[in-house]
């Protein structure tokens, strides 16, 4: 292209660029000289700078997708999306949204982070996988790439809990990647997989596990335990089951006042069959375990007296292995 053809062609210089996203390298090989390119992104201009070297082709608010090629750009040959992006591009929904483009680069290369992107540099390079058009790490990587990056054991809960539910990922192949990895910010991630692997289906569930754990004044609990009727026939799935007296502590994952009719129903008939067979439960909102530590001990507390007075329960109990697995 005659230098200047450009400016009287914008579509040519459309159709070079990835969805509007372009190198200014690129552009210069275009005819568009770079200092011109780097004017246009000045304020009021027609296009504006996403990273170093990278413009959009327009001065609208960029799209998250944008963001990603420009990211992936800036990472330059092999670099791709880990982390929380990845793992939107995976299909997972759980959590706030990326508020950067967390990029894997191989070690021996140098590239800085950037507003933007967190650039990591790894020796341990995983296979791409494309998601959308765009390469990403396996989603076992990407999970524990921003699960070391997290310091909340309840955040880090809820973020491994949703793929190992989904049966998109066992705990045991999260355990094998994380032994792999780098030790830093993995102790966190051990502990919460531990949890995950016993079957915690939510950080909710995590983090009342970990509170009751920590209670000297309760006696030891199973956790996630499937109760039987002296039939067989399957009753429910308890959160944590004191056998001694059978008494079962609920977790409502949905606030009772998010929760549908339908979903109110459900977890009263349940309670009502674990009743049934003679368990006296004790069911606690999230927001009540959160807010009210001292009321939920006391309503336990309150609840152990109680199933201790009644006949035994006429059931048999196990280990919860299809959620467990």
């Amino acid at each position: 292209m005659r230098r200047g053809d450009w400016a009287v062609a914008p579509e040519v210089l459309w159709a070079a660029s990835n969805e509007g996203v372009i190198a200014v390298r690129e552009l210069e090989l275009l005819g568009v000289p770079e200092a011109t390119a780097y004017r246009r992104c000045r304020h009021g201009g027609p296009w504006q700078r996403l990273g170093p070297g990278i413009v959009a082709l327009h001065n609208g608010a960029p799209t998250w997708r944008q963001l990603l090629i420009a990211g992936l750009l800036h990472g330059g040959p092999d670099a791709l999306i880990t982390g929380r992006a990845a793992l939107r591009l995976h299909g997972l929904r759980h959590g706030p949204a990326p508020e950067k483009v967390h990029l894997l680069i191989p070690h021996p290369r140098q590239v800085r982070s950037w507003r933007t992107f967190h650039v990591e540099r790894t020796s341990r390079m995983p296979w791409a996988v494309e998601r959308g058009g765009l390469p990403v790490a396996p989603l076992t990587r990407a999970l524990l790439d921003e699960a070391r990056l997290m310091t909340d054991p309840t955040a880090i809960a809820g973020l491994l809990a949703e793929p190992v539910q989904r049966w998109l990922v066992t705990p045991a192949a999260l355990l094998e990647e994380l032994d792999a990895g780098c030790r830093k910010g993995s102790a966190a991630p051990r502990a919460v997989l531990r949890a995950v692997a016993a079957g915690v289906r939510s950080a909710a569930e995590f983090d009342a596990r970990s509170w009751w754990l920590a209670q000297s004044e309760l006696p030891p609990a199973r956790f996630n335990v499937r109760v039987r009727d002296l039939s067989g026939r399957t009753v429910g799935v308890v959160d944590a089951l004191v056998e001694d007296v059978g008494l079962a502590w609920e977790i409502d994952s949905v606030e009772h006042h998010f929760a549908t009719p339908d979903q109110v129903e459900a977890t009263a008939r349940r309670q009502r069959a674990l009743r049934g067979v003679g368990l006296h439960v004790v069911s606690t909102r999230p927001s009540q375990r959160r807010d009210d530590e001292d009321g939920v001990l006391r309503d336990v507390l309150d609840g152990l007296a109680v199933a201790a007075a009644l006949p035994a329960p006429r059931a048999t109990y196990a280990d919860d292995i299809a959620r467990a697995s």
